[in-house]
């Protein structure tokens, strides 16, 4: 494998041969790329979430559907935009720095993974795999860091544009910034084994970076979650519930308004007293909420009970505006919730607990006082919430208390079970394993079928 630079037009292009690895039917293509030139074309975006940016955004619209709608189209227009690693650890890049310098055996054999975008997947330029260096370098609406996978004979080389930000890393960034430390003289003779997966769709490489960097090693997951979300293309059960959470942090009428850990940390520029009210990250949210869309739901004791609103996008704010009216009613009941340092409501597990509770609710509301109509949540208020939540207020939730400070998911069950006991609107509650027993075979099956 070798790389060579080219000028064509007065622009200096990378001609990478590859070689080619064929895993599960699928191709992607190993490289060697001398540290000096992938240097100059590499690029690292950190994600970032400006909450600021947002809550102002928001308040514009007259309207949470309007501002749900405008989500969708914004995450559409940045795919190409969007980052995928990690803020840098600059004492791990200072470490690295100085183990290329010091160290005589300073290898980094393993892979620089990274993607770059191909003027193959364009259908616009109707250059392939097959088509000359010519059409390639003659196509002249080609965007300055387009780059061209070529198939000549049984080889494949890359013809990439030796410029900055021509190559996105998906995994690698500290050795990188590392090498960026080190002497020049090292830098002269070091070359880097550069995997390049390219020619997917862009939900295939953030699924590339989720494995890597989360299933391999801890990542913040909150930050995956985001990326997962905002890099597919078509609205799935994660990218949907992305949405819902951000569009409950940002609207002002929402509960947790400014209240959600957006990318798993605090914005750095928040207050004592803001970081404070952080109560739940984006990642936790979305994993207690998800399954309220997932047909994988049904048949559990918790289904799915948003599934017929998430599978007609029209109708997706429903979703958003019964969870908040919900919250909305607990924070009422419980005023308690704005205050996370004393009380464990707006916390993680206090959250939770109250969604599992929420299904139950609801499959009664359903059956006893909507006629069955799954139609009519949308019809419900704050006022309905908390009429059917009342004996809330008996549930002690202080931090320290029955359920300690974070608890698990057996804390989780407990607190639960003590809000059933509680509810005045659910009777029959204190033995819970019977009213569960009960609920499964007069409302459960009830409302499965109409989902």
């Amino acid at each position: 494998m070798k790389t060579e630079r080219l000028i064509n037009n007065n622009k200096q292009y990378l001609k990478i041969e590859l070689e080619e690895f064929n895993q599960k039917d699928h191709s992607f293509y190993l490289a060697k790329i001398n540290a000096n030139d992938f240097l100059k074309i590499y690029t690292i975006r950190p994600a970032e979430y400006d909450l600021e940016k947002h809550n102002s955004l928001a308040v514009s619209f007259p309207d949470e559907a309007d501002y749900y709608q405008h989500l969708l189209k914004e995450d559409k227009e940045k795919i190409a935009e969007k980052d995928f690693q990690r803020e840098a650890d600059t004492d791990r890049i200072s470490s690295i720095a100085k183990f290329l310098n010091t160290e005589e055996y300073a290898f980094f054999p393993n892979t620089i993974i990274t993607n770059c975008e191909l003027i193959n997947d364009r259908e616009e330029s109707q250059i392939d795999e097959d088509s000359s260096e010519e059409d390639f370098f003659n196509f002249k609406e080609k965007p300055d860091f387009i780059s061209f996978l070529k198939k000549q004979g049984e080889k494949y080389f890359l013809y990439v544009p030796y410029m900055a930000k021509s190559v996105l890393v998906i995994d690698g960034q500290h050795r990188l910034e590392g090498l960026k430390k080190a002497e020049q003289s090292i830098l002269d003779h070091y070359d880097l084994l550069i995997a390049f997966i390219i020619g997917f769709d862009r939900s295939v490489i953030a699924k590339q970076f989720y494995t890597i960097n989360y299933e391999q090693k801890p990542v913040n997951k909150s930050l995956l979650y985001q990326l997962t979300g905002e890099f597919t293309r078509e609205i799935n059960e994660l990218s949907f519930m992305h949405n819902v959470v951000k569009l409950l942090n940002e609207l002002n009428e929402s509960p947790f308004y400014s209240r959600l850990k957006m990318l798993g940390r605090a914005p750095k520029n928040y207050s004592s007293e803001a970081k404070k009210k952080l109560s739940i990250s984006q990642a936790f949210l979305i994993d207690s909420l998800i399954r309220f869309v997932s047909a994988k739901a049904k048949g559990t004791l918790y289904p799915p009970v948003f599934l017929k609103f998430y599978k007609n996008p029209d109708e997706h704010i429903v979703i958003v505006r019964a969870i908040a009216r919900y919250f909305n009613a607990v924070k009422i009941i419980k005023p308690e919730w704005d205050n996370p340092d004393q009380s464990i409501i707006s916390k993680g597990i206090g959250v939770t607990a109250l969604l599992r509770v929420y299904s139950f609710l609801i499959q009664v509301i359903v059956k006893d006082e909507l006629g069955n109509n799954i139609d009519r949540i949308s019809e419900l208020k704050i006022e309905d919430y908390q009429r059917v939540l009342k004996g809330l207020e008996n549930v002690d939730f202080t931090t320290g208390g029955p359920y300690g400070k974070t608890g698990s998911g057996g804390s989780i069950s407990k607190i639960k079970d003590d809000i059933l006991r509680n509810l005045v609107f659910l009777s029959n509650t204190s033995d819970v394993k019977v009213f569960e027993s009960d609920f499964k075979e007069n409302y459960l099956s009830n409302f499965s079928n109409l989902i």
